[in-house]
């Protein structure tokens, strides 16, 4: 515990710049989208908002919103894989700032590669809409689970007692969001599956399963 806390206490300063980088992207996404990013968090409260907007954005999925929730997940997800290994200690290399910057990176290798595999696929096999409407379902439902999180996030760092246990909150409340999150995916999208069962279970082992052990067999 008391090596954990000293490795956090050593990186603040850059910790805190990777806050303040998420702070001014969601300060940005507020000015420009401030309705959008509103509904966002209520996500898990209300489903209403994710058909409207998907019937908005389903052929630009990549639009200025989603690009800048995406960097704002790969920042903080990044983060909390960062902690985590500052707990676990399962990795000592990874313990600094240039540790930090290699997780971000196969982070954002793995969802890169999921994603373009996941239009070759959607392409190849005929269901590109089906596709497009998982992906929108994840995406912001994850862009609603790391804007809880980060108060969470916050507080794992600098909170000057307990430092410990809010990082346990956080990661069970991460772990406990993800639940939420399929689930209600799986409820909301149950016709589309099991109508396309074939492709939903060429998604999960495609697109779920091989790329991160893909990424783990590089990084290990």
């Amino acid at each position: 515990m008391a090596e954990a806390l000293k490795i956090i206490y050593q990186n603040k300063d850059w910790i805190t710049i990777v806050f303040l980088v998420i702070l001014v992207v969601l300060t940005i996404t507020k000015v420009v989208y401030n309705e959008r990013l509103s509904h966002t968090n209520v996500f898990f409260l209300s489903r209403k908002y994710l058909s409207i907007y998907f019937n908005k954005e389903k052929r630009k999925l990549l639009n200025g919103f989603q690009i800048l929730l995406f960097s704002v997940q790969l920042l903080a997800l990044s983060l909390l894989i960062f902690l985590t290994n500052v707990y676990f200690q399962f990795e000592v290399e990874l313990l600094n700032f240039k540790g930090y910057i290699l997780i971000l990176f196969w982070v954002s290798l793995y969802y890169s590669s999921r994603y373009v595999l996941g239009l070759l696929l959607a392409y190849l096999f005929n269901f590109i809409n089906e596709y497009s409407k998982i992906v929108f379902d994840k995406s912001n439902y994850f862009n609603n689970v790391i804007l809880w999180l980060l108060p969470f996030l916050i507080l794992s760092v600098y909170s000057r007692y307990y430092n410990k246990l809010f990082f346990e909150i956080t990661a069970m409340l991460f772990v406990f969001l993800l639940i939420v999150r399929y689930v209600l995916m799986l409820i909301m999208n149950k016709k589309l599956i099991f109508n396309n069962l074939f492709y939903f279970i060429l998604y999960i082992c495609a697109l779920e399963i091989a790329p991160l052990i893909i990424v783990l067999k590089l990084t290990f």
